[in-house]
């Protein structure tokens, strides 16, 4: 009888929740697409998954973000978003998906289709959003790095609520549930904002490396570890103090660090150097004599450059993804640099050992990559990756100018995936293709181009084979929740 009680009220809680989310904002991205999912997968409300933000290469074409669930390896739903995205964040529930345009779309992210997603539009003297990050709060802070500013989006009325002036050019904020601050890297500044999220106070700015880009904040809130690509070094801060307490070389031109709880080390990708860096950010004492700082831990040696690096929850593993993308590559200007992203590795380090083990191929355009929190999976973007269309298949549908059955040519149209690694055996999954469809590596596809995209005749062949809409590429993974 209990149990009946708490399956009953656990019904009506969630069709509260829905109702709420649905007022919470009366401009909603439109033209969501829940995707089936095939018999055998029990999943109804997945516990987690591998988000999947894609751009829309023709102009003024709207984004998507693709969800795939853990638990069943499917894709249980597509949602259309704004223009331009350029970067995803979360809090413990909800999404934020930042547009060029001056947009910013959040839903729950583990119900994608549930509700459209709401769309917070930014202030005009807000400009050029990049990227943001969640504070103790669950509120959003965004960095707009045209206008040296930072936005806070409430998650409770999905409204801006304030701006905070910072440095030159921010484009990352670190942020953190145990914390009750947020950092702010001012790439054109060579400093970091520190605010209070109590009242939006600036208690202090801290000089860090050259051209930062990025940071991680350790999983207790006590460090953050910024990144600096012009100096190739890592600036230590004690959050307590507000200060650096050290300054540790690694590679040539990192762009991204991941920070690996389990182990308590800080991993940095270097895009300039076939290698990354392992920081050693456990058991720092600033009054033991001589001082225990963080510090170098070892450089790993890869088959070549890294773009993005991920640690498996367990800690016994880490996966680089081998982008070959140009050295200064990050995540202001990944969209740009897709295109030259031709490398289609992804590298396996011992997280004992500390060394390269192997490396698994995917397709082309290898730029992110991320671990699902039970270790068992690893999401690798494939930005360039290719599939064949095989013409023979629609052809019956020709009706007119053509020849029934008539079979025609197989057009390659550029195409980008993600690929999952199975880490038990190292084997990239195959999900099931439409027979229509190659694909020349094991991977998921993305969406077509826009959900309002009307397929096209072909005019070479004069007949009634479609032509798919232009394909969207992916260039960021995040894990979800």
């Amino acid at each position: 009888m209990i149990s009946r009680y708490k399956a009953v009220w656990l019904v009506l809680l969630t069709a509260m929740t829905v109702a709420l989310v649905a007022g919470c904002n009366d401009s909603l991205r439109q033209f969501i697409l829940p995707v089936p999912q095939p018999g055998g997968d029990p999943c109804v409300v997945c516990l987690a998954h591998a988000m999947v933000l894609s751009t829309n290469p023709a102009a003024g074409g709207q984004g998507s973000a693709m969800h795939i669930d853990v638990l069943g390896d499917t894709n249980v739903g597509i949602v259309s978003i704004g223009t331009g995205p350029v970067f995803v964040g979360k809090n413990n529930n909800r999404v934020f998906v930042t547009n060029s345009d001056n947009t910013v779309d959040s839903y729950i992210g583990l119900v994608p289709t549930a509700t459209n997603p709401s769309i917070v539009t930014l202030p005009a003297t807000s400009t050029t959003p990049i990227a943001g990050a969640a504070s103790s709060t669950g509120n959003y802070y965004l960095a707009n790095s045209g206008s040296g500013t930072v936005s806070e989006i409430s998650s409770g009325s999905l409204a801006v609520i304030a701006t905070v002036p910072v440095g030159t050019q921010p484009v990352a904020v670190v942020g953190s549930p145990n914390n009750s601050k947020i950092y702010v890297v001012n790439h054109g500044s060579n400093n970091v904002t520190v605010i209070s999220t109590t009242d939006n106070t600036v208690t202090g700015s801290i000089a860090v490396g050259t051209a930062p880009v990025w940071g991680v904040m350790s999983n207790d809130g006590s460090h953050v570890y910024i990144v600096n690509q012009g100096s190739g070094t890592v600036s230590a801060i004690d959050t307590l103090l507000d200060i650096v307490i050290a300054t540790i070389p690694v590679g040539t031109s990192p762009n991204f660090a991941f920070f690996d709880v389990k182990n308590q080390r800080v991993w940095v990708s270097n895009t300039g150097s076939s290698n990354v860096s392992v920081l050693k950010a456990n058991d720092i004492d600033l009054a033991a004599v001589p001082q225990i700082l963080p510090r170098l831990l070892a450089t790993v040696t890869l088959t070549s450059a890294p773009t993005s690096v991920t640690v498996l929850a367990d800690g016994t593993r880490a996966y680089a993804a081998l982008g070959g993308c140009p050295a200064g590559t990050n995540h202001t200007n990944i969209q740009a640099n897709l295109a030259a992203c031709t490398g289609n590795l992804v590298s396996e380090v011992d997280g004992i050992a500390l060394k390269e083990v192997k490396t698994i191929t995917i397709g082309p355009g290898a730029v992110a990559i991320d671990s699902s929190t039970d270790s068992s999976r690893v999401y690798a973007i494939s930005s360039n990756d290719t599939m064949v269309v095989r013409d023979n298949v629609h052809a019956p549908n020709c009706t007119a100018n053509c020849l029934p059955g008539a079979v025609l040519p197989d057009r390659t149209f550029a195409t980008p995936s993600l690929s999952i690694v199975r880490t038990a055996t190292d084997t990239v999954f195959q999900p099931p293709t439409d027979p229509s469809v190659v694909s020349l590596v094991p991977s998921f596809i993305a969406p077509q181009q826009d959900f309002k995209c009307v397929a096209a005749i072909d005019p070479t062949f004069n007949s009634k084979v479609p032509l798919p809409c232009p394909i969207q590429k992916p260039f960021m993974v995040r894990m979800l929740p």
